[in-house]
């Protein structure tokens, strides 16, 4: 049976708490502060703020644990991994694409571009992979994984809809305390994953 690398566990802890820790780091260094309740986490690393610099590295470092986390993570279906990955990879992507201040605080942006649609990949892939993971031998069900994604898909999706009207849809006052938990919730479903994947090994091994 394919193992689960102990470095998978690292991954799965850091990816989350690169985001919301690098958040509260990367806070520090803005001179008129910044709300983290309203504003989004890639707003730390959007044109514009200061020493965008080290949100943009807590991020690029996420997005990299999620896609080692997916490659250490072999006893779930390749399906999984693979949006896992996408996950991991569409975060890399928001730093890639950054958004902008306007007139020296965070703005949101009337219009669709390449910043919106990886931050959308970023939480969809991240809410389909428990669901594409799933399997009979492996440490996820399909029952769980159905449950992890709905959960999941309905602040994602709100998200989206949000960008797409430019706010119309709701109020953003809590936008960024609502980002950060379903990042804290992403985070969580995938290191139980990890271990509960690493435990099933264990135990077959004894067997």
């Amino acid at each position: 049976m394919p193992t689960v690398p102990g470095w998978t566990v690292i991954t799965a802890l850091l990816a989350p708490l690169l985001l919301i820790g690098g958040a509260g780091v990367a806070v520090t260094f803005q001179p008129r502060g910044f709300d983290q309740v309203s504003y989004s986490i890639s707003e730390l690393a959007a044109h514009g703020a200061s020493h965008r610099w080290v949100m943009t590295l807590f991020i690029l470092g996420s997005g990299l644990c999620l896609v080692l986390s997916a490659i250490g993570l072999r006893t779930v279906r390749m399906a999984g991994r693979l949006m896992l990955a996408l996950s991991g990879v569409a975060t890399i992507a928001v730093a890639t694409f950054p958004d902008r201040w306007v007139d020296g605080r965070p703005a949101a942006v009337a219009v669709v571009n390449a910043h919106t649609v990886s931050s959308w990949l970023v939480f969809f892939a991240a809410a389909l992979w428990p669901t594409f993971a799933a399997n009979r031998t492996g440490p996820l069900r399909l029952r769980w994984g159905l449950l992890l994604s709905a959960v999941q898909l309905a602040p994602a999706g709100w998200r989206m809809m949000y960008d797409i009207s430019g706010g119309e849809l709701g109020q953003a006052d809590y936008q960024g305390l609502a980002q950060r938990l379903l990042i804290g919730f992403e985070g969580l479903v995938l290191l139980v994953v990890v271990l509960l994947a690493r435990r099933q090994v264990a135990r077959r091994r004894v067997r």
